[in-house]
């Protein structure tokens, strides 16, 4: 796909849009369906044949923490990484509903991992990883926590896909004293606006971030009457309490809400409750993992994907390829699929992305083999891997014993421009509720091709909620 506007991180600004409209999907942040426990399997590590830190011009951060971080990167990079290795345990939907999430998390984890320890590792010390398949289970997910955090005795933990499993293990993570972080999906707001806690950080922008910049577009464009279609899990609650919020603000209405079991095989007697009648003016389908290409295609049988649709996620979630049904859409991402050439730090990650996707066999062809991108869901668990590596450099981590000055420097990340670990523009971390954000590209899907409408900077996108983590003592 290619976008047609040739500079879109620093093109011209329209704060009105902000959400998106899409037969596309939202992330896959969700509260799945019970699966048996796994056993842990370590996954190994090579080093890609490109890096997006090596390949890539250098970039100015607009913080004195971004800049110190990198000199510390660059410092790290000489020589091998020979120290004791630093443990990340890995929570990961490999199989089940959560399995393209997974595919993303795994592929751009491996990537991650490749390109710090073959530049030296962290200060010295490599990154080994143990990835487990927790299989969209919140019980499974916080047993698999508990068992890497207590016995495999891993010094981080990231991952997980669904809500469910995200809220339970950060329930669990004061217990077990390490920093958690999910890697993509996870998008239901309490995690960070109500339940923030001093061990646990989110990236990636999700819930009113997404919704509340765009949504006085969606109704003074399409009109005040919506529909909304998500799963029935935590992650659904979420987004219909923040969307019906933000919707009401805008002087727009919630006409109905359709909640779908997560795993259902038989869409259709819940998406033909979508009126086509006229009686609402748009409908925000954040269906996600693989429930969503069988709402789409129940969707474009019945003609429902007509209507204009808020969405977020793209092409990374059919196979790398836009499906009929998502022609017209309009969508909010953090990542576009073929960037400008001038994009230089993108490019860079596009190119390793699809070094590492060669290297990963059945994992890859969940995501369409050869065709597979990485989109938001990849970008952002590359994105949360490489926050990690800044402040892990930063604050000296050998392991666990350093977990308080981990997370100080977790909180000091202000990076407000593209650079090696953060090539789509950026992150900054809200050091009161640990909740990232990152700026937002507004795209309509023309067949293959990505039209860029406008962005979201930075600076508006909205903090999550009033969470405030007590300062340490």
């Amino acid at each position: 796909m290619e976008a047609s506007n040739p500079s879109p991180r620093w093109g011209r600004i329209h704060p009105l849009l902000g959400f998106a409209l899409s037969a596309g999907m939202l992330l896959a942040a969700c509260g799945g369906a019970a699966a048996p426990t796994s056993s842990a399997a370590p996954a190994s590590s090579s080093a890609p044949s490109s890096s997006a830190a090596a390949s890539s011009a250098p970039a100015s951060a607009a913080s004195s923490a971004a800049a110190s971080s990198s000199a510390s990167a660059s410092a790290s990079s000489s020589g091998a990484a020979t120290g004791t290795p630093i443990k990340i345990g890995v929570l990961d939907d490999l199989t089940g509903g959560g399995s393209i999430e997974g595919a993303e998390q795994k592929i751009n984890v491996d990537l991650a991992v490749a390109q710090i320890n073959a530049a030296g590792g962290i200060n010295g010390h490599p990154l080994a990883t143990t990835i487990v398949d927790s299989k969209g289970d919140a019980a499974t997910a916080a047993q698999m926590a508990t068992q890497l955090a207590q016995q495999d005795k891993v010094d981080v933990l990231v991952g997980g896909v669904y809500s469910a499993e995200c809220l339970g293990v950060q329930k669990e993570i004061s217990t077990l004293g390490i920093v958690y972080m999910p890697l993509n999906a996870c998008a239901n707001e309490p995690f960070t606006s109500t339940a923030c806690n001093n061990l646990t950080f989110r990236v990636f922008p999700v819930g009113k971030q997404t919704i509340d910049p765009g949504i006085g577009y969606l109704v003074k464009s399409y009109g005040k009457k919506w529909a909304i279609m998500v799963p029935q899990n935590p992650f659904g609650d979420s987004q219909v309490a923040a969307t019906v919020a933000s919707l009401k603000a805008a002087g727009g209405s919630m006409a109905l809400t359709i909640k779908i079991p997560v795993g259902e095989a038989n869409v259709t007697p819940f998406v033909t409750k979508i009126p086509t009648d006229g009686s609402i003016n748009g409908i925000f389908n954040d269906e996600n993992g693989t429930d969503l290409a069988r709402v789409v295609a129940v969707m474009q049988q019945f003609g429902i994907s007509k209507l204009p649709q808020a969405m977020a996620l793209g092409a990374e979630s059919f196979g790398g390829v836009y499906p009929a049904a998502a022609n017209g859409a309009v969508l909010t991402r953090l990542t576009l699929t073929k960037p400008p050439a001038s994009d230089t730090f993108a490019n860079a990650y596009l190119s390793a992305f699809k070094g590492q996707l060669a290297k990963e066999g059945q994992v890859a062809n969940v995501l369409g083999g050869a065709k597979g991108i990485p989109g938001d869901l990849g970008y952002e668990s590359y994105a949360t891997m490489e926050t990690l590596k800044l402040a892990m450099i930063k604050s000296g981590f050998t392991g666990r014993a350093d977990t308080a000055k981990l997370i100080q420097a977790i909180d000091g990340i202000n990076v407000t421009q593209a650079t090696a670990e953060f090539p789509y523009g950026g992150m900054v971390m809200n050091p009161n509720d640990h909740q990232g954000k990152m700026p937002l590209d507004i795209l309509k899907v023309n067949g293959q091709n990505e039209q860029i409408l406008s962005q979201v900077p930075l600076s508006q996108v909205p903090n999550i909620g009033n969470c405030k983590i007590p300062a340490a003592s």
